[in-house]
């Protein structure tokens, strides 16, 4: 089964036609890792720990990256166009691209963009809210020897996590895709993407396989605005 977009359809980003952007909060049901990879932060008694920056209210604070978010978004939304038949290609399939760009893009490609075309959604970093700075736990681990099945000696390290009940502030601008009706494909991949993400929740960063990491909207609205006449006027709002 097959469900492509015509390359006009998409290749429409020269022009803004509509734009939809939606706000809400995440809230992390359980502990959160996006971590900096396998070397600690410079100064952190910690071996494996959250990625921070400076706050705008300059406190230094953990964040979720929006390619973060995205890249949780685009694998959901995969796993949604496969189970309903779609046919969906792994998103460094050169040759599939080149097919698409002559022939029709996938919806996923449509929606999230690939090396041939450009994303209609854009996923901003979450922050907390202003002044607040979310609690840091801290676990101590140790290596496990896969042959012998038990503890390796002498390999012990201890990793950082966001506490569960910390909220994030969370925005994606959806540009020239009807939403939250219309007729192309990917607004029905949309309105479940939010959806699951209102009321079962997705997981982000590291950990997801012990439940790691599990992120709910809280909140969410949208607001549509049109542009006519090189004017940009809000057209309709409501909630998710």
């Amino acid at each position: 089964m097959t469900t492509n977009l015509r390359p006009e359809e998409v290749l429409d980003l020269d022009v803004l036609k509509r734009l939809t952007v939606i706000r809400g909060r995440l809230r992390n049901e359980t502990p959160l890792r996006v971590g900096i990879g396998r070397e600690g932060r410079l100064g952190s008694t910690s071996d494996i720990t959250v990625i921070r920056t400076k706050s705008l209210w300059g406190e230094e604070v953990p964040y979720i990256p929006g390619s973060s978010l995205k890249g949780v978004f685009r694998s959901f939304v995969e796993q949604l166009a496969r189970s309903g038949g779609l046919q969906v290609h792994d998103p460094w399939d050169f040759e599939a691209m080149e097919r698409e760009e002559r022939g029709g893009f996938c919806v996923v490609c449509a929606l999230f963009g690939s090396t041939r075309v450009a994303s209609h959604v854009r996923i901003y970093d979450a922050f907390p809210p202003e002044g607040k700075v979310p609690t840091i736990v801290y676990k101590t681990g140790v290596g496990i020897d896969r042959d012998f099945l038990g503890a390796k000696p002498n390999i012990l390290y201890t990793e950082e996590f966001v506490e569960p009940g910390n909220e994030w502030e969370f925005r994606m601008d959806v540009i020239n895709v009807p939403f939250p009706d219309g007729e192309d494909p990917r607004t029905r991949y949309l309105k479940e993407l939010l959806d699951s993400l209102k009321t079962m929740g997705l997981q982000v960063g590291a950990r997801k396989s012990v439940g790691m990491g599990l992120v709910k909207l809280v909140g969410g609205t949208y607001e549509v605005y049109a542009v006519e006449g090189g004017s940009v006027s809000k057209v309709s709002e409501g909630t998710i």
